[in-house]
């Protein structure tokens, strides 16, 4: 037995993990922490209040009683439970518990469908009533088991007795095995699925990362990821002519492994909170205080269908390998191999693995059978019942089982057709003198007929390893070593070269080697892992979808649109924050509408609940509620994250950068969104990336639209989102979503269209809209919103930004918080979608008033911009790379201005001392690295790169103290002191400044 140390209960900041009850169960020892125990003792009552409780009779022994391992894991959690709360137990019930642990001892629990009668045996163990079971599987009785671990019944009180029998620490402990043997059983599923592949020559194109990624659950690929790994470099699979072709046990075992992956993780999480239950004293009446989550046993029922959807996958490929083994054995003798006598008894040994695979089969079915009935119990159960938490683990235990034993049958198949298609191990051959090598200009050797028939088998790398020890195993061996000449004995019956092997008395050892939980399986998976892992090294790289690495060229155009986009910000008196990439979930939650949809969720690690940050609105809302900011003009530069369907050629990502903008605080009506307006156009201006238009509503006065229209108010978000499509989609596509999707009347949905074509020149669109006989004139809303319009119009006109815009009743953004005006800018005759948008949101800050207690329900006006720096940029590249293909040149990586360059031995730290210079004096410089570089080297790496100057000199240079300039562009030099240079640059590089493109280049420019 392995030595494992003792697992400490309670400390602070202690948390036990599921490994360690996994430990527990096995037999490893417990040690209480002496604060946990201090702390006990503090809370319990005195000595002499204490009233022990007159133990109950000893109930009828129930037929059906949890194992041994799930017994412990039972009284690992209930000791938990008693260390990490103030439930009043006295400290020698926990070393009680400690000590029955430690002893090997468990108590003997009930598998009923609750908790509550497998923790009253537990409770009545420490009452002296009942009945143990030690580690060797002797039954004990209470008294005996308690005097074995060294101590007597502590005797309970009331109060103590209905603390032990609270909560679902049995449940859980099961659980906790379950979810922890159950991944390295998953391990080994993937593993023996690789081998019965090759037995089967399968083809496996199912598993590769492009078939297995168009349908991408995160279980799936990993578990095809792993099956991959282990079979690189085996030549057995995708066999075109002798193997089974595509076969859906292989095709889908992907599909169903990454199933149960995903079922052992969503029950880890529930078991995982168990450890952290404290234990709470009971209500005065005597009622306990902790109630069973219904996550527990849901949990555990969906990893009991996985489990024996695996365990039924696994079965099929072996039913296959069965009914394939006489044609194996058939074809190996017709490859040339010795094994006639195989091919004879072939028929017995596929009637054994079939027989075989029905034992298991039963199993199954009975598991499903267990888990039907725990469903329907769970379905039925009312508020008040008890959870049937224990027997929706009893039900993933036996799943678990079920699975175990299907996966030692599909090893064992695997492992015998194998060796029947590689023949009989041969006897070891006298030494032969080694042949005399071919004289010269002979015959050359035929390395194809040296492989021989069967005897060429290759296998992958990882199911070798694997094949090698399960056939170990079932030959008889130990599975890690065995004598030479007593496992060739054992190989040549596997192979059924002697007609004959007993497969059935092969299989529990097979069985037992295969075991989660032991240690020299263990071993083994943890070297097949680092096959996988290996091999994962050695794959061809790739990129996430909706993501992408940017180039050095990219990253020089994105600084120059980040630079100018900054710069107006700053011009504008605005500050810079920034937040964190991830907020809480409930953060996020409720802000987008629809949208909410496409926010990426973290992974729950046990703590708070995160997700990635959709946008930079909701975060500066947050930031500002929680500081308690006033008024704020603030810019921030980030990236964003949405799981939208990427369209990388329109510049939609899954990661993205955002340019934002925003102004909150209370101000006169209008002033801070003419501002974010004018700062909108004097960006698109400055990027110059063609002609433009600002799309600009209110959203008050589209609810008032809805409204005349008659759209009930509880579907003005709804519709709002369908409209918000006009841009991407036809007037008939957006009402037919009205219509069929929405529900919405189609006059009502005519109305609509009536006013969403309306669009035009600002001031003129609201002279129309205007007019007393208009509708939207005559709604108090909307007339309030056209007030306000015509203030901001008037602002824009004074600080010259109103020639862009456009008012457009048909932009309606889709984002709930707007709560006013709304924007959005669009390039004229582009197809890449909206470039920047934004409007105000009045009251997203005020949805945190209340969380962070800040404002007392007061509301912090804002409006703000926010600019798709990912389009702009897709623009900007498009534009460069245009005008560099005109010009016969390239974009340029780098800003240098200036190669230092010399001629002769011996210049380096010349060059590095004036490069050095140079940089003081802010020059961009670079020298080169080789020592002694040819001057066609230096020559063509300023050309390539685009360097406009190049300082050079040699050694009649360096005599006479001076230095050639070289301008690149102009094929021109001129000679000046060499402590002159600095000036003479500073006067020539302003007329090469914001260079972008490379105009001159040298094909075999090398490395400077």
């Amino acid at each position: 037995m392995v030595q494992q140390h003792a697992v400490i209960c309670g400390g602070a900041g202690a948390t036990a993990t599921l490994d360690q009850v996994v430990a527990v169960a096995g037999g490893a020892h417990v040690a209480l922490d002496s604060a946990a125990l201090g702390r006990l003792k503090k809370e319990s009552p005195a000595p002499k209040a204490f009233q022990a409780e007159e133990p109950a009779a000893a109930a009828a022994a129930s037929a059906a009683a949890l194992e041994w391992p799930q017994a412990r894991a039972a009284l690992f959690y209930k000791l938990l439970a008693l260390v990490n709360g103030r439930s009043g137990v006295r400290p020698v019930v926990a070393e009680a518990i400690a000590a029955l642990l430690n002893a090997g001892g468990a108590p003997r629990l009930p598998a009923a469908d609750s908790d509550a009668p497998a923790l009253a045996a537990l409770a009545a163990l420490l009452q002296g009533v009942g009945a143990a079971e030690a580690a060797d599987g002797s039954q004990l009785s209470a008294a005996d088991a308690l005097a074995a671990a060294g101590v007597e019944a502590p005797g309970l009180s009331a109060a103590e007795r209905a603390v032990l029998s609270d909560g679902q620490g049995a449940a859980a402990g099961t659980a906790a095995l379950c979810v922890q043997a159950g991944k390295l059983l998953l391990a080994s599923a993937n593993a023996v699925a690789a081998l019965a592949a090759e037995a089967l020559q399968a083809d496996v194109k199912a598993l590769d990362t492009e078939a297995v990624e168009a349908c991408p659950h995160k279980g799936a690929i990993e578990a095809a990821d792993e099956i991959r790994g282990l079979l690189d470099g085996s030549r057995q699979v995708n066999a075109k002519k002798a193997g089974v072709g595509s076969l859906p046990a292989i095709s889908n075992a992907a599909q169903v492994h990454g199933s149960l992956l995903e079922a052992l993780n969503a029950a880890a999480g529930p078991a995982k909170a168990e450890l952290a239950v404290a234990a709470l004293p009971p209500t005065k009446d005597g009622a306990p205080q902790q109630a069973g989550s219904p996550s527990l046993a849901s949990a555990l029922l969906l990893l009991a269908t996985a489990t024996l959807k695996a365990a039924g996958i696994s079965l099929k490929r072996s039913a296959a390998i069965a009914e394939r083994l006489p044609t194996v054995a058939a074809a190996a003798v017709v490859a040339g191999g010795d094994a006639a006598a195989g091919a004879a008894g072939a028929p017995a040994a596929a009637a054994a693995l079939q027989q075989l695979v029905g034992g298991a089969a039963a199993a199954v079915e009975a598991g499903k059978r267990q888990a039907a009935e725990v469903a329907g119990k769970l379905a039925l159960a009312g508020e008040e019942e008890a959870v049937p938490s224990l027997a929706a683990a009893q039900a993933a235990y036996a799943a678990h089982k079920a699975l175990q034993q299907a996966v030692a049958v599909e090893a064992l198949a695997a492992a015998t057709s194998l060796r029947v298609q590689e023949g009989a191990p041969a006897a070891p051959a006298e030494p032969v003198a080694a042949p005399a090598a071919p004289a010269e200009g002979g015959k050359k050797k035929d390395k194809k007929k040296d492989k021989g028939g069967p005897a060429g088998m290759l296998l992958g790398k990882g199911t070798a390893l694997l094949r090698d020890y399960v056939e170990n195993v079932a030959a008889g061996g130990s599975g890690a070593t065995a004598e030479e000449d007593v496992l060739e004995h054992r190989l040549q019956r596997l192979s059924l070269a002697d007609g004959s092997a007993d497969l059935a008395a092969a299989l529990p050892a097979v069985a037992a080697a295969l075991d989660p939980l032991g240690h020299q399986w263990q071993l083994h998976l943890a070297a097949l892992r680092g096959v996988i892992e290996a091999n994962q090294a050695r794959r061809k790289p790739k990129i996430a979808k909706g993501a992408r690495d940017m180039m050095p060229d990219q990253m020089a155009i994105r600084e120059v649109a980040f630079d100018k986009i900054t710069r107006v910000f700053k011009r504008h008196g605005a500050v810079s924050i920034d937040t964190p990439v991830f907020e809480l979930r409930e953060t996020l939650m409720g802000k987008y509408g629809e949208d909410s949809k496409l926010i990426y969720d973290l992974a729950d690690q046990g703590g708070e609940i995160l997700s990635l940050r959709y946008d930079l609105t909701v975060p500066f809302a947050r930031f500002v509620a929680l500081h308690g900011v006033g008024n704020i003009k603030r810019y921030h530069i980030a990236k964003v994250y949405r799981r939208d369907q990427p369209q990388m050629a329109r510049g939609r990502f899954r990661e993205f950068f955002q340019c934002d903008f925003d102004i909150a605080g209370s101000y006169p009506t209008m002033v801070p969104d003419a501002e974010v307006l004018k700062v909108l156009v004097e960006i698109l201006d400055d990027l110059q990336l063609g002609a433009y238009e600002v799309k600009l509503n209110h959203r008050r006065l589209l609810d008032a639209m809805l409204d005349i229209a008659g759209v009930p108010p509880q579907k003005f978000r709804p519709i709002c989102s369908a409209i918000d499509k006009l841009d991407k989609e036809p007037w008939e596509a957006v009402r037919a979503e009205m219509v069929e999707e929405k529900g919405l009347p189609g006059h009502v949905a005519d109305r609509i269209g009536e006013f969403v074509v309306l669009r035009g020149q600002p001031q003129q669109l609201l002279a129309t809209l205007t007019e007393a006989s208009h509708p939207l004139a005559q709604h108090a809303e909307s007339a309030a919103a056209l007030e306000e319009l015509r203030t901001l119009f008037g602002f824009l006109e004074a600080m010259g930004a109103l020639g862009p815009i456009v008012f457009d009743l048909s932009l309606a953004r889709g984002l709930d918080y707007y709560t006013g005006v709304i924007y959005e800018a669009v390039l004229q005759g582009a197809n890449v979608g909206s470039i920047a948008a934004g409007g105000r949101y009045d009251k997203l800050v005020g949805m945190y008033d209340k969380l962070v207690g800040m404002f007392s329900g007061k509301e912090v006006p804002a409006v703000g911009v926010s600019i798709g720096i990912e389009r702009v940029f897709a623009i900007m590249e498009a534009q460069l790379r245009a005008q560099a293909e005109a010009a016969g040149g390239t974009i340029r990586e780098t800003e240098t201005e200036v190669l230092v360059a010399s001629i002769g031995g011996g210049m380096q730290p010349r060059r590095m001392r004036l490069a050095a210079q140079l940089w003081a004096a802010g020059i961009r410089a670079e020298f080169g690295y080789k020592a002694n570089p040819k001057m066609p080297d230096q020559l063509g790496y300023a050309l390539k790169q685009g360097i406009p100057y190049l300082v050079l000199f040699g050694e009649s240079e360096v005599e006479a103290g001076v230095v050639k300039i070289k301008d690149l562009d102009a094929n021109t030099e001129e000679t000046v002191p060499e402590g002159e240079v600095i000036a003479r640059l500073q006067q020539l590089l302003p007329s090469k400044a914001g260079r972008r493109i490379v105009y001159q280049q040298k094909e075999d420019g090398a490395s400077a």
